[in-house]
């Protein structure tokens, strides 16, 4: 006779709820599996409920940033490796929970904004090693057992205030004519023309993958008596993993493997923004026209006072449409060049490829990732508005928002100063000590590195930078094998801004709002593609790397 079997759920789970909400707030909202941390979760009740909202902060200044990157941080690799744990990336984060202090029953209900503001309370949780697992990879027993081996670990090194949590996380690597100049806000094109200017943030593609998009990092001087310009960017952006993880140099004579200006996607995105923008001018001309037969009609009335006012807003109106329409006839004649000049994937070569070793995670003793790759760069492309290594601020934020969001960093001798054409000049290198240990702070008076890139896929962002570097983990195709590196985290500005990154920003370089340059975006985690930390490879140890491998006068002095 069969016995029927019995189901035991997993008495380290927690709920469902739990699961799928603890992590509200985050873009990507993974899913919890585990966590050892005291806080007392319950789910929102009642019709209006809603649920506690969770931001990302970054931690200095904790006692395990001592030792964290001396050994810690691999000692705790090697426990998950013990316990089985296939995790994707190891981060060290805290919360900031935004909680509602319950109001009385008796209370009467419709209470003002200013009261529901008054209960609320910003909760910055412990420091937190945050871990995150492939989905539906790890049971919750699996990741009790690793957390209680972890806390073991942190107490032979005193530190008794860190939690441990275990998500559903992946990690992701992000994939002719003359150049233009900038243009100042004011110009009909100022939304559309970024794409085909020199300043940082190129969109680049390759012409064996001209499907895959990426960034170019910053310009660099090949230096040593050569007046060649080079271009940095990942290798998995210029070389495809169907070419394998070998070391390539460029040797005269040999076929080149050109690099692009805009992939396929990325051209027929500049040229729907430009089509979008003539859309936009196309529909308020159609509206300012009716307005102003309005107005003509009721200029024709008796009563003075009206016919006056009629009066200014049609002249007033007149001056908008005139504006559209010079709008509409420059986007219009800018389409025509873009569709001329720029169509053609001949016209969009802007250099090849001269040095691109394998890609190595865990490389040097520092662990980092190795993933770029060096090509020449066509100068003659550049046009007059090459200006070197600026970095251009875009549109998606006003002048103003970006400044504000710069709060002031407790140097009486210096802030932000939006630039007029929007382009940050990027200069020196953000050091080892400054990525743990920065030199300015936020509006509270705490430690905090901000930074900022331009990419492909998103555009100009803002984020924090965390003080103590995070592990990413690759696997290969079987998942018995895989690489282990450090990497230099950055994290979302707030849950109310755009995501840091996205894939197709690989490539983009990363640099604070002073302008000094810290490191070279690589790839991301998020329960999917959408990330909750960006990762980069700090440049101060990249351009150690560069040198070393064929360039050894390489330098950040470009020459405009």
């Amino acid at each position: 006779m069969a016995c029927a079997t019995s189901y035991s759920p997993d008495p380290h789970a927690v709920s469902k709820a739990e699961a799928q909400s603890y992590y509200a707030g985050l873009p990507s909202e993974p899913t919890l599996v585990y966590r050892t941390g005291k806080e007392q979760w319950s789910p929102p009740s009642g019709p209006e409920a809603q649920r506690r909202l969770k931001e990302l902060r970054e931690v200095f200044g904790h006692p395990i940033t001592k030792v964290w990157h001396h050994d810690l941080a691999w000692k705790v690799v090697s426990v998950m490796d013990d316990h089985k744990i296939r995790f994707t990336t190891i981060d060290i984060v805290r919360f900031k929970n935004v909680e509602v202090d319950e109001a009385p029953e008796d209370e009467e209900e419709g209470e003002d904004e200013e009261t529901v503001e008054a209960t609320k309370k910003l909760v910055l949780s412990p420091v937190t090693i945050w871990i995150g697992v492939f989905p539906d990879s790890t049971t919750a027993t699996a990741a009790h057992h690793a957390a209680q081996s972890v806390l073991a670990l942190l107490q032979k090194y005193q530190i008794t205030d860190v939690d441990v949590d275990f998500r559903e996380s992946i990690y992701t690597r992000n994939v002719g004519p003359r150049l233009l100049k900038p243009v100042d806000d004011l110009d009909p094109l100022v939304d559309v023309v970024s794409p085909l200017t020199p300043a940082l943030g190129l969109r680049i593609s390759t012409r064996a993958r001209p499907d895959a998009q990426g960034t170019m990092a910053l310009y660099l001087a090949e230096g040593g008596g050569s007046n060649r310009l080079l271009g940095l960017s990942c290798r998995h952006v210029l070389i495809g993993s169907q070419e394998g993880n070998l070391d390539y140099s460029y040797h005269p004579g040999a076929p080149v493997k050109d690099v692009l200006l805009l992939g396929k996607r990325a051209y027929a995105e500049v040229v729907d923004s430009i089509k979008f923008a003539i859309r936009g001018h196309e529909i308020s001309a159609k509206r300012w026209r009716k307005q102003i037969e309005g107005f003509k009609e009721r200029e024709k009335g008796n009563d003075a006072a009206d016919v006056a006012k009629a009066e200014a807003s049609r002249i007033k109106t007149e001056e908008l449409l005139d504006e559209a329409e010079k709008a509409m006839e420059e986007l219009g004649g800018f389409l025509d060049q873009v569709d001329k000049e720029w169509k053609k994937i001949d016209s969009r070569v802007i250099g090849h490829i001269l040095r691109s070793p394998p890609i190595g995670l865990g490389v040097s003793e520092q662990h980092f990732t190795e993933d770029w790759g060096v090509f020449v760069v066509d100068r003659t492309k550049l046009g007059d508005g090459f200006q070197g290594n600026k970095m251009d601020l875009g549109t998606k934020m006003e002048p103003k928002e970006f400044t504000i969001k710069c709060f002031p960093c407790g140097d009486a001798n210096w802030e932000f100063e939006y630039p007029e054409d929007r382009l940050l000049p990027l200069k020196g290198v953000i050091t080892d000590d400054l990525m743990r240990a920065p030199d300015t702070w936020d509006s509270d008076g705490e430690p905090c590195l901000l930074v900022a890139k331009r990419g492909n896929a998103t555009g100009t962002t803002l984020g924090r930078a965390n003080g103590i570097f995070s592990i990413v983990r690759d696997y290969f195709n079987d998942m018995s094998i895989n690489q282990t590196s450090m990497e230099w985290g950055i994290i979302n500005y707030d849950s109310k801004s755009d995501v840091f990154s996205e894939p197709g920003d690989s490539g983009s370089i990363i640099a604070d709002i002073r302008g000094r340059i810290g490191g070279m975006l690589t790839g991301g985690s998020g329960k999917t593609k959408t990330f909750d930390v960006t990762y980069a490879t700090p440049f101060w140890w990249l351009l150690e790397r560069i040198q070393a491998s064929g360039f050894p006068n390489a330098h950040l002095g470009v020459v405009a």
